[in-house]
């Protein structure tokens, strides 16, 4: 074997050894303020999305997240049992109905 290929097997073995465990700075922010803004609601979009179908008897055909600066709120489009379409709005931080 020539140097040249024993230094990119070397490359390659480090790299494979390292692999995803190595995020950059960036990815680890990222990641934390993720954590953060799911920590501070009371519900996820998933319940959410629960509670409006059970409230109305209506099936879910869209939700979707918004932000308003630090405040999250879930809106979920529904199709009622006579045909209407119509959408919730849900707090995220308090699970209140808008």
């Amino acid at each position: 074997m020539t140097p040249l290929t024993i230094l990119c097997l070397a490359l390659m073995a480090g790299a494979a050894l390292l692999g995803p465990a190595q995020a950059s700075g960036r990815d680890r922010d990222r990641d934390r303020g993720a954590e953060r803004g799911m920590a501070d609601r009371a519900i996820s979009l998933d319940e959410a999305v629960a509670r409006a179908e059970r409230r109305y008897d209506a099936r879910a055909v869209r939700a979707e997240e918004k932000r308003h600066g630090d405040r999250v709120e879930y809106r979920i489009r529904l199709l009622g049992a006579d045909g209407r379409v119509f959408e919730v709005r849900i707090d995220a931080a308090t699970g209140e109905q808008r």
